[in-house]
């Protein structure tokens, strides 16, 4: 049987350690990497989430523009000229009133 000293076991062991950290630090730089990775694929995907979400908000506002438009000259066909604005935008505010009162509840539970 060989006899072991002291050496030959702390040897044995910072071996041991300086295998446990190279396998540690590849394990990381593997995790760091698909960490990125998964990074950029979702800054990707928000950016165009995003993009899509200010054009559909464009497309709403030019919607609610000829919306307000055709409230206007509807509402000029019947009042005069200079009350068809005031009604269209007094419309318009109720539908607004309606909308947030719509949003506070969804948002509190209640809906």
């Amino acid at each position: 049987m060989a006899k072991v000293t002291i050496s030959d076991f702390i040897i044995a062991i910072l071996d041991l350690a300086e295998a446990e950290s190279r396998a540690l630090q590849e394990s990381a730089e593997n995790f760091m990497k698909r960490q990125r990775e998964a990074f950029k694929e979702s800054l990707f995907k928000n950016g165009w989430m995003a993009a899509w979400i200010a054009a559909a908000a464009a497309a709403v506002i030019g919607a609610l523009g000829f919306f307000a438009w055709g409230f206007y000259n509807w509402f000029a066909l019947y009042l005069s000229e200079t009350a068809a604005p005031f009604a269209a935008g007094g419309l318009l505010l109720v539908f607004a009133s309606v909308f947030a009162m719509l949003a506070s509840k969804l948002r509190s539970g209640d809906g």
